[in-house]
C-alpha cells in the first residue's frame, strides 16, 4: 500500500524496497508516539484502548469526555478543541476519526457514534449560548446525537438539537439545523436533502424532507 502511495506501483529495486521499509518503520514509530501523546493529552478523560492523538489538543473537561477504542484525533495542522462544560457529556464511539481544527463544544450532551469520520474544521455546538433577540438571555441546551458510520465533511456545522442517522453524509460547508435521516446525503445552508445513499431506502421522514 505504501509503495502505491509513493510510486504508484510495487517497488522495482532494492533501493525502493529499503525506502518503503524505512517509511513503514517511521509510520509505526509515529503511531506509538501518538498513543503516548493521547495518554498525556487525554489524562482527564475516560478513554479506551489504542486511542491516538496527533499534535496539541485543546481540552476543557469540566464535564465528562468519554472516548472509545481505536479513536484517532488529529490536531497538528489546526488545533482541535473539545470542551465539555459543567454536567455536560461528550461521547466519541469506537474507531471514530476526528480531523484537525474541529471544534466540539457541549453544555449538555454530544454523542458521536462508532466508525464516524469528522473532517477538518467541523463545528458541533449543543448550545447557542445566548438568545438571538436578547443577548443577555440564555438560549437553552439541546443534545446532538450522531449515529454510527456517519461522515461529516469539511467545515460543516452541526447545531443544537440535531440527530444524524446511521450512515448519513453531511456535505462540506453545510449547516445542519434539523434531523438527518439514515443513509442520506444532505448539504447547503441550511442543510437539505440531496439524495439517498442506499437505493430503495425511503422512510417517511425522507418523504417529509423532500416535500418541505
Amino acid at each position: 500500500m505504501l509503495a502505491i502511495d509513493y510510486y504508484d506501483r510495487e517497488p522495482q529495486s532494492t533501493k525502493e524496497n529499503i525506502y518503503i521499509r524505512w517509511v513503514l518503520i517511521k509510520t509505526l514509530l509515529k503511531g506509538f508516539l501518538d498513543v503516548i501523546n493521547a495518554s498525556i493529552r487525554l489524562r482527564n478523560c475516560t478513554k479506551g484502548k489504542m486511542v491516538t492523538v496527533k499534535g496539541r489538543l485543546k481540552l476543557i473537561t469540566k464535564g465528562k469526555i468519554i472516548i472509545g477504542d481505536n479513536c484517532k484525533i488529529w490536531s497538528h495542522i489546526g488545533t482541535t478543541q473539545i470542551s465539555a462544560g459543567p454536567r455536560a457529556t461528550i461521547e466519541i464511539g469506537d474507531n471514530t476519526f476526528i480531523n484537525t481544527g474541529t471544534i466540539i463544544t457541549s453544555r449538555k450532551h454530544i454523542k458521536i457514534g462508532k466508525n464516524c469520520h469528522i473532517a477538518n474544521q467541523v463545528i458541533m455546538m449543543d448550545d447557542d449560548f445566548h438568545d438571538v433577540g436578547k443577548r443577555e438571555a440564555k438560549s437553552g441546551k439541546e443534545a446532538i446525537i450522531i449515529g454510527d458510520n456517519v461522515w461529516i465533511a469539511t467545515r460543516a456545522t452541526i447545531l443544537k438539537g440535531v440527530s444524524i442517522g446511521e450512515g448519513a453524509v453531511i456535505a462540506a460547508g453545510a449547516i445542519v439545523t434539523k434531523n438527518v435521516p439514515a443513509f442520506t446525503l444532505v448539504g447547503g445552508v441550511p442543510a437539505k436533502f440531496i439524495k439517498l445513499i442506499v437505493p430503495g431506502y425511503e422512510p417517511e421522514e425522507i418523504k417529509n424532507m423532500v416535500n418541505n
